[in-house]
């Protein structure tokens, strides 16, 4: 199955979430996406902002470009 994704020049977001660890001794980052609107985003990182261990959630966009691969 293959996963819809945006045109050319359309801009792609995904939600950066930083995790504590349970010691508190450091963090771990972990990515989810891509997602096609803002708005795909905003609902993931309204799940992820309400849990105890993660110390932030942050949306990220990025602008495609699509080439030819050799």
């Amino acid at each position: 199955m293959a996963r819809q994704m945006v045109g050319d020049g359309d801009d792609v977001y995904r939600l950066r979430v930083e995790l504590r660890s349970p010691d508190y001794k450091g963090e771990t980052v972990h990515f989810f996406g891509p997602f096609n609107s803002i708005g795909a985003a905003r609902a993931r990182r309204t799940v992820y902002q309400k849990a105890v261990w993660v110390k932030s959630a942050q949306i990220q966009s990025a602008h495609t470009v699509w080439s030819d691969v050799q």
